[in-house]
């Protein structure tokens, strides 16, 4: 090799490790950011009947854990393991992979607003569509998933468990999209 081609590859290399080092150290030390995320719905999400009939399953279910957190176009989407306790809709399984949008990424978070993420230990009435080819099924963004007393819903004492089963009764697809979603 050419001496005169050393010194400037050498000095080169050195200014990158250099650069590489600051921009880790800056990321070491920057404190992690709370992002929020806005949503709109194709069909009004607040009508659970709607929600009932767009939705593969509609589970009573306790949150088990986080499985992962996954990036998907570049927002961060938790998804979590759960134990279904009854099924209102969809076929009857004793466990689901649901994802919600929001999470933790390294050291930033993503918060959809009004929509709290789901708390390992809590029992829910969850509504989710299946994710083709995945193995997860996606909540459906912007409904109400009621906090459910597990003992109270077993015995058939829980009045979101009564109401949810009300809207699987009485569920209809949502006009507003068309019939393939």
């Amino acid at each position: 090799m050419d001496r005169r081609l050393v010194r400037p590859l050498v000095a080169g290399t050195v200014a990158i490790a250099v650069a590489s080092g600051g921009w880790l150290a800056y990321d070491s030390l920057r404190a992690g950011e709370m992002h929020s995320v806005h949503s709109s719905y194709a069909f009004d999400v607040k009508d659970e009947t709607k929600v009932a009939g767009f939705a593969d399953y509609v589970v009573v279910a306790t949150v088990d854990r986080v499985a992962e957190v996954q990036e998907r176009d570049g927002a961060p989407y938790t998804v979590f393991d759960v134990t279904v306790d009854m099924t209102l809709k969809g076929e009857p399984v004793k466990t689901l992979r649901v994802v919600q949008l929001g999470g933790t990424l390294g050291k930033d978070t993503w918060r959809v607003e009004g929509e709290p993420l789901l708390r390992p230990g809590t029992t829910y009435v969850l509504a989710a569509k299946t994710e083709q080819g995945r193995g997860t099924h996606q909540l459906v963004g912007g409904a109400d998933f009621p906090v459910v007393d597990r003992e109270a819903a077993r015995a058939g004492r829980s009045g979101p468990v009564a109401d949810w089963r009300d809207s699987v009764d009485r569920q209809r697809w949502p006009q507003e999209l068309p019939k393939s979603s």
